[in-house]
């Protein structure tokens, strides 16, 4: 009985109902050290324009998480997929709109910063060293459950005064020169970081 449990790999509940996304922390060295890639959005995209990110996107049917983060970097770096030497996986993250979010760590061969400009305004790279030395600015964000008007509240304990637990999540920024590096992807860099310096 329950052998089909058997060897089973755990998974997050409701994985796919998900949206599924890759990202690529790109190294590039420069004069002897390694710095990381970033993009700036372009102004005319829908989501998050003009912001600061790695390489990476939605992923596709039947694709696995390492095959989207190697298809979105080198479409949105210009490049042939075989200048990204992925070093690791690294850990992912489930944000608060249900988008997970797999990161990879590669190094990239023979670049010259392309871009591909429908989708990028403009990459950059800061020393790694850098997020070595510099803590990020720390702001705690809550995030409240607001039931919808037709919730049935008589059906649970307390009804309307049920003690709903408010939830926290740290928003990190970085500044580097005049840039503002935050959001997921501060929150992707700041973890990240400390894999790294082990």
């Amino acid at each position: 009985m329950f052998e089909h449990l058997k060897g089973r790999k755990p998974k997050l509940i409701d994985e796919e109902k998900m949206r599924q996304s890759a990202v690529m922390i790109a190294l590039v060295e420069h004069n002897g050290r390694y710095e990381i890639l970033f993009e700036v959005r372009s102004s005319h995209l829908k989501h998050q324009p003009g912001e600061i990110c790695f390489p990476g996107g939605v992923r596709e049917p039947g694709e696995s998480a390492l095959e989207n983060a190697v298809r979105e970097t080198s479409e949105e770096l210009r490049i042939r997929p075989s200048q990204i030497e992925v070093i690791a996986q690294l850990d992912s993250l489930l944000n608060v709109a249900n988008i997970k979010l797999d990161v990879f760590l590669c190094e990239l061969h023979d670049y010259h910063m392309t871009f591909a400009k429908e989708e990028v305004a403009e990459v950059f790279s800061v020393p790694l060293e850098f997020f070595y030395e510099e803590k990020p600015q720390v702001y705690r964000n809550r995030v409240k459950t607001i039931p919808p008007k037709n919730f049935p509240f008589d059906k649970i304990p307390g009804g309307r005064q049920y003690p709903w637990r408010d939830a926290y999540r740290d928003i990190y920024f970085y500044y580097y020169e005049d840039r503002v590096i935050w959001g997921m992807t501060a929150y992707i860099l700041q973890h990240s970081i400390s894999l790294l310096r082990r």
